[in-house]
């Protein structure tokens, strides 16, 4: 990474190169061409930058514009920039592939954790090593480099039981997991076979949001790099580009189409994934009906049952899975009154079973806190 000091007018991105969340900003402020630094999130800059920000959390990314104003989450991050940076846009014009778009942005940042933390922590005996070395070396800069891994150790024990205690993966529904993680990356390799993106020749909000666990925790962790990335030459071809600023772009597909190739990827999303985000939704509102005094929700709030490929789980329950849904909902809400209509009998069309069911309390993010919309 680059000294602090090297860049005086651009952008600061604090976070770590085993974080998704922050390599999914890195790759989008490389495609854009945007200047930054990538800055090491040690004890110092999280107590001094980064909890600041963000009323007491640490998180990351974190990114610092030139104006000097802190914006904190990955999806608020991207929304920023795209608001000022007009060129290159993520957006696709028409309604199809903006849903499409969210929707893998909705896998990717909420649904591929599964894979990203099963694969990084219930192989230790093959990832512990390079896990260690790589939380020292972005807590524990000024250590000898000899002694860095030693950083690594409390950051460890405290992410090494997620899988288990936030997300209920377990020895019996790991194989079903596993399986569902092949057969995706079979798919996303056999769709990058016959195109550079998600929908064509440029990347969505969708690709970022991908990028950030397939390159981050399954193409950098070695178990998950040498078993499952390596073999797909079209899949690495993509994780390439992702990580690159793109002489010239191409175009969307014309006609607002969705590649078939695709398909079968969304139907596992609305049958396992979506599924949840109902359950969650409605825990949620029964949250809000017992507190209606809050104007913001707990990062958690108890559990929910999930499927995952066929096989059952309990995962804490995460009011901001809900939030990720609704920017599903936002562009089907602004669209034109026809656009709707094509958009249903495309999805009947593929035999894909979505019904863009509206909350009862719609949510807002803001200053790193989920809020109850209304209460704005």
């Amino acid at each position: 990474m680059n000294s602090i000091h090297e860049l005086d007018n651009g952008y600061y991105l604090y976070g770590s190169p085993v974080s998704y969340y922050t390599v999914k900003v890195r790759s989008y402020l490389r495609y854009k061409g945007l200047p930054f630094n990538q800055v090491q999130v040690s004890e110092k800059v999280a107590n001094d930058i980064i909890k600041p920000a963000t009323g007491g959390w640490r998180v990351v990314p974190v990114l610092k514009t030139p104006q000097g104003d802190y914006i904190q989450d990955s999806s608020i991050i991207l929304d920023e920039l795209e608001s000022v940076h007009k060129d290159r846009s993520i957006t696709p014009p028409d309604l199809k592939q903006q849903v499409v778009s969210s929707l893998f942005e909705l896998l990717g940042d909420d649904w591929l954790v599964y894979p990203a933390m099963h694969y990084r922590w219930n192989y230790k005996r093959y990832n512990l090593s390079y896990i260690l070395n790589a939380f020292g070396r972005n807590r524990k800069t000024h250590w000898p480099k000899a002694m860095r891994w030693l950083g690594g150790i409390k950051p460890a024990l405290k992410f090494g039981s997620v899988p288990r205690f936030m997300l209920g993966i377990s020895k019996s529904n790991a194989p079903a997991l596993e399986a569902w993680t092949q057969q995706l990356l079979d798919q996303l390799d056999c769709h990058f076979s016959q195109h550079d993106y998600l929908l064509g020749g440029r990347p969505c909000y969708g690709d970022f949001s991908l990028y950030g666990p397939l390159h981050a925790h399954l193409a950098l962790d070695p178990y998950p790099r040498d078993h499952l990335i390596q073999p797909k030459k079209h899949l690495l071809a993509w994780l390439e580009r992702m990580n690159e600023t793109p002489e010239n772009i191409g175009e969307w597909l014309p006609g607002d189409a969705v590649p078939e190739t695709l398909v079968p990827i969304l139907h596992w999303q609305f049958r396992d994934q979506l599924h949840y985000i109902h359950q969650v939704m409605d825990k949620t509102t029964d949250w809000i009906k017992t507190h209606p005094e809050a104007n913001t929700l707990p990062r958690f709030i108890g559990k929910v049952d999930y499927r995952i490929n066929g096989a059952d789980g309990k995962r804490l329950c995460t009011p901001y899975s809900q939030w990720m849904y609704e920017r599903v909902l936002e562009p089907i809400e602004s669209a034109d009154a026809y656009q709707p209509g094509e958009l249903t009998r495309w999805l009947n069309s593929q035999n894909l079973p979505f019904k863009p069911i509206q909350p009862n309390y719609p949510t807002v993010f803001q200053r790193s806190r989920l809020w109850r919309r209304d209460r704005l």
